[in-house]
This record gives C-alpha cells, structure tokens and sequence, in this order.
C-alpha cells in the first residue's frame, strides 16, 4: 500500500510533499506537522482500491492525501518514490521529471513523437525507393520527392470542405507497382536509418539526469559503463554511499548487502575490476554461457567476483548447443542474493527486448515466484517479486541484431517497438532513463542507464 500527502500554505503559496510507505491496516493516521499546528487525518479503508481526500476546511492550509493498494501496474501514478531517491535526486527535479514521464508514457505522448517522426520521413522514404511524385498535369521529368511541401501548397490553395474524404490525390507515385506504395496513395513510411532519431524520438524525456554519475572504465572503450551514485552532501566529501560500501569490505557480514549483476562479458573483467575499485565490498555475479567448455580462462582469482555458466532469456531453455537460459529471476535465485542488486548491466546484442519483458510480467504477477534470503539474525524473509527488481540498469539496446537465436533478426525494430519498451519499463517497473549514450560507430546501439524511481 502506498501514500501520498501535499500540504499547500495558500497564503504564501508554497506547498510542499511527502511519500511513504503506509502500514497494511484497515485504519491509517497521517501525521502533517507545520510551524503553528498538528493536523492528524485518519482514513478508514474499507477494501477500495483508490481513496482520494482533499480537506478544504482550513482557511490557511489546503491538505490533500490519496491512497492506493494493488499492484504497482494498477496503482499508476500513486506509486511512491522508491526508497533514497532524495539520495540521488533533487525533489522538484524528480517531480517534474516524473511529471514529463507521465505525459510521454501514459498520456499519449509517446503516440505523438512517433508520428512526428514518420511524419518527417515521407521524404526520405520516397528517396530511399527510388520513387517520384508526379503533380497532376506534369511530365514524370517534373516529379518530385518533396511530396510533404507539394501537398501543402496545393491543398492551401484548393480549399476541400471535406478534406478532400474519397478523392484521388492531386498526381501519382511512380513507380505505381512498389510494394510499399498502397492504393496508389498511401506510403509505407521507413524508420531513419544511420542516425540518432530513432532513440531520441521513442526512449522519452531527457528531463531526469543523475547529478553524481560514475563511470566505469575508460571513456571512449567499448566495455566502459556508468551507474548513478548518490548527491555529495559537501563539495570534496566523499559520499556516504561509498563510505557504506567501504564499510563493507572491511565487515564480512555485511557483504551481503551489495550486489551486481553482469551479463555476458566474453571472458573479459575489466567492469568487474573496475567494481572492485570503486565499489569495494560489492559482490558481482557474471552469467555467460557462451564461453569454451563453460569455464572462464582470466576470471580473477577473487571472491567477490563470480561466474555462473548461465545465459538470461525471457524463458529457461537449453539450447541445441547444451547452452542453459534463465530468467532474470532465475539469476536472482542462483546468486542467492540477500538484497536486490543495486545494479543489472547487461549487454546481450538484441535479447533484452525479451528479457524485460519477462522481468517487469513477473515482477507484476500473482504468481509464487517469491525469492527466499536469509536475514541478519539467520531468519528467512520472504519478498514479492518486485522488491528485487534492481535499482540501476545498464544497458545497451539495439534496434538490429546480428544474433541468429533471435526471431526478429532479418529486420530491424522500429521507433513504436523501442517506445513500447520504454513505456513498459516505466509503467510496469518504475525505471526512467537518467543517462544515454549513443554509440556512433554502431548507430544501432545505445547505451542506457535506467533508475528505479517509482516503487
């Protein structure tokens, strides 16, 4: 169950907010603290899946709350910030990042940049098919490939009242016959091809950034990967999430608390070092199941860093080749992981598409995939299959693949599929992108870091 409580002095103007996490009891007492007086607000729930409440009663406060329960796939907006956000990112610019998020994702937005997208490559299109448009009553020398301009010019000075509804348009394409060119009026328009649109136009806003980000390996490498640490308190202070993690290597009990996740890696450890350098006392667990006779030949000889002859897929499979493919669940389990990994770093050439959607459906589902960890005092706790979801993601996306156990590898995927993608992973898992890189040399590519914001 989630809350969230907005105070507004409506005198001054300011307002401010506060999201946590409330007890699963029938009856709930918020506590909103000011300068001059204590409000307590109880809510009786009576098994409603939303209850929204605005007391209006004050002269001087405005105080609206509102409750949700269910999952997080019903719940929508009403999730909460998941917790230490405030660690990591200014409140006002995570709210209007969230705020942005929203509109692109559930509001329509997304639907809206696509177009637009397309829209500009009418084109483009024409050029790449080697087609013309030939006005009506003009030679196929006086055709054009700039139909976007033409159509304009002439509908503004052909007013139609219907819109020109049934009517043929004013010319033909040519060829007649292409196989992209329907009815003789309506083109099959391509997605851009060699540049950055098709990431810009269907990842969503750019509006959430980490203020603190780490990177990991030399800049310019292949292999080279960033993670978001939390805001410095003090200009030169050392933050308190590395003393943490410091902390740790020096207490083995602790190790337990910090985790990584690594897929693939092609028998090279130069993240898993560089985790071990600027991360110490973090444990990462590298899953490949690519490599000869499934055995690492230059793995470090280090406890804190791990191979498991694994692959990740959507499902768990074997392969014709003996190979195993796990679920990210999956992993999680054989990791014997004690708490959610702070970060997943995964580059696996076109095969994310079908692990998160398998990661974010289980996370979501009633089904008993419920991971057991043991706790500090040796007890288990048990934990729905969202509470593991990681917080960090690193990855590299693809919209083409040269990978032949991949079913969509002869094509390419397109801005609407890479949309839907994002749109899943922030509806479905909270995460928004707070970092990209785009790969020049492999337009294809772009590298991802995603946060968990919403929980």
């Amino acid at each position: 169950m989630s809350g969230r409580v907005r105070v507004r002095d409506k005198s001054s103007g300011t307002e401010g907010t506060c999201a946590n996490r409330l007890s699963e009891r029938p009856m709930i007492l918020l506590w909103v603290f000011t300068c001059t007086s204590v409000l307590v607000f109880s809510l009786q729930l009576k098994g409603t899946p939303y209850l929204s409440v605005t007391n209006n009663q004050s002269d001087s406060l405005e105080l609206s709350v509102s409750v949700s329960e269910g999952p997080p796939s019903a719940r929508g907006e009403l999730r909460p910030y998941c917790d230490g956000m405030m660690d990591y990112f200014e409140e006002k610019a995570l709210e209007n990042a969230i705020a942005q998020a929203r509109l692109f994702h559930t509001q329509g937005g997304n639907l809206k940049s696509v177009q637009n997208l397309l829209d500009g490559n009418i084109d483009a299109t024409l050029k790449k098919l080697g087609a013309t448009f030939i006005p009506k009553g003009m030679t196929e020398e006086q055709g054009t490939q700039d139909v976007t301009q033409y159509l304009k010019s002439y509908y503004a000075q052909n007013y139609d009242p219907r819109g020109g509804y049934g009517r043929p348009l004013p010319g033909e394409y040519k060829p007649k016959n292409h196989p992209l060119i329907h009815e003789g009026r309506l083109l099959e328009v391509a997605d851009p091809i060699g540049t950055i649109e098709r990431w810009d136009y269907s990842l969503g806003p750019k509006d959430l950034e980490c203020p603190n980000l780490l990177r990991m390996g030399e800049r310019g490498k292949d292999g080279t990967k960033w993670y978001c640490q939390p805001m410095q308190t003090k200009k030169n202070e050392t933050n308190k999430h590395i003393r943490r993690l410091s902390a740790m290597d020096k207490d083995s009990s602790r190790k337990n608390d910090c985790h990584i996740i690594s897929i693939g890696g092609n028998d090279n450890w130069m993240f898993e070092l560089e985790v071990v350098t600027v991360m110490p006392g973090c444990i990462t667990h590298t899953f490949d199941c690519t490599l000869r006779n499934g055995t690492p030949k230059r793995k470090p000889d280090r406890d804190d860093i791990r191979f498991y002859n694994y692959c990740i897929d959507g499902v768990e499979r074997k392969d014709e080749h003996g190979r195993h493919f796990i679920t990210y669940f999956d992993i999680v389990q054989k990791a014997q992981l004690q708490a959610p990994p702070i970060m997943f770093k995964i580059d696996v050439e076109g095969f994310e598409f079908d692990v998160f959607s398998s990661m974010i459906q289980q996370a979501n589902s009633n089904d008993e995939i419920t991971i057991i960890s043991k706790t500090s005092d040796g007890a288990k706790a048990h934990h729905p299959p969202s509470y593991w979801l990681p917080q960090q993601i690193m990855v590299e996306l693809h919209w083409a693949t040269r990978m032949t156990g991949i079913s969509w590898m002869p094509r390419t995927r397109t801005t609407a599929e890479i949309a839907l993608l994002s749109g899943m992973m922030y509806t479905g898992g909270g995460y928004m992108p707070i970092f990209r890189n785009w790969i020049k040399y492999c337009p294809s590519c772009m590298e991802v870091l995603y946060f968990r914001t919403l929980c």
